[in-house]
């Protein structure tokens, strides 16, 4: 699975004029109980208005996270199909849906569905996120993230 990933990636990539970016994220995450998320996303484009993005997302925001508790640390892996929707020169509305792939201590959990909404002003994202576990209805978490985006080559 994990070749497979990363295959999809790099032929994705190739023989694209336009150049990947990394976009460094943090932000709040909450599901039955609140937490921190941060991360970093990399996005191929395609064109100009589509592109694929993925990334690896760390949050905080376990079940039974409380105030006290050991904070139940898990990873997201999402892959999302992205469309980037000029509202202005320098400003775009970008829409995401996906999957993800949730990781708990090294171990692939679940593949589940995610989507994003956000405004990227010229370098700058803020955005709200919703990940959904399809087998477990009751597992879903909705977040609230800012990023800065940077050009790798």
């Amino acid at each position: 699975m994990k070749k497979l990933f990363v295959l999809l990636i790099l032929l994705l990539s190739f023989g694209r004029s336009q150049a990947a970016d990394i976009e460094a994220r943090t932000g709040i995450l909450g599901g039955d109980g609140w937490g921190l998320q941060t991360g970093a996303y990399i996005n191929f484009p395609q064109s100009r208005l589509f592109s694929i993005q993925t990334g690896l997302l760390l949050h905080t925001a376990g079940n039974s996270f409380s105030y006290g508790d050991d904070w139940n640390i898990d990873f997201f892996v999402p892959v999302y199909a992205s469309f980037h929707i000029p509202l202005s020169d320098k400003v775009n509305l970008r829409l995401n849906a996906g999957a993800y792939t949730r990781v708990v201590v090294n171990i692939w959990e679940s593949r589940d569905a995610t989507a994003a909404a956000g405004i990227e002003v010229k370098r700058f994202y803020v955005g709200v996120n919703y990940f959904q576990n399809c087998v477990n209805d009751r597992d879903l978490k909705l977040g609230l993230s800012v990023g800065y985006k940077f050009t790798l080559f």
